[in-house]
């Protein structure tokens, strides 16, 4: 899944101004049938809530917590950090993964909510939380934590994010080996028939 797919650099969503039943018809098309790929934490949650207005009543995207994830059903989330993901040790060293860094960096903006904690302050969205009522589809790209069989890592705050719409019917792990893990992503976000994908 993840390496089949193209990324589209130009959408013209302007057809969605000509008048309100197109709008109506066409957006749940537009977000729904494209598969939407996030590399930082903050673009995605930006993407949720930036640039709405008033205006924006149709499907509640100002009201509803989920914002233009309301509609969104297929992501692909590479779990990188947003500045510098690798910490040099010495010079001629091969890079080693700062994974405490990258998973603070995500939790931030992304998990915080998860164990009830305060939420990122949103600004004109103070209530807002990145959710995902629609979600089927879930690519999950762990490569830049470099993880080999041996390192585990916490899936809780995964499945309560990415599960909650009821189970997914595809789900793809990358850059993952600890086979626990990979059990735990297939039990808590698959839903019963569904595809489940390991990817080096």
């Amino acid at each position: 899944m993840l390496d089949s797919l193209q990324p589209l650099k130009d959408i013209d969503g302007s057809i969605l101004r000509v008048c309100r039943s197109i709008y109506s018809e066409a957006l749940p098309i537009l977000y729904g049938k494209n598969t939407f790929e996030f590399c930082k934490p903050r673009k995605l949650r930006d993407f949720s809530h930036a640039g709405l207005d008033r205006s924006h009543t149709q499907f509640g995207f100002r009201d509803a917590q989920a914002g233009r994830f309301t509609l969104i059903r297929s992501i692909i989330l590479r779990l990188g950090h947003d500045r510098k993901p690798y910490v040099w040790q010495r010079p001629g060293a091969q890079p080693a993964p700062d994974r405490k860094r990258i998973w603070s960096h995500w939790y931030q903006y992304f998990f915080n909510d998860c164990d009830n904690q305060s939420t990122f302050d949103w600004g004109m969205f103070p209530s807002a939380t990145t959710e995902f009522p629609a979600l089927d589809k879930v690519v999950l790209d762990f490569t830049d934590w470099q993880l080999g069989e041996p390192d585990a890592i916490r899936v809780d705050p995964f499945i309560k994010k990415l599960g909650r719409s009821g189970g997914l019917s595809v789900v793809a792990i990358k850059g993952v080996k600890n086979k626990a893990n990979l059990e735990e992503f297939r039990s808590g976000l698959l839903k019963p028939g569904g595809l489940f994908t390991v990817m080096d």
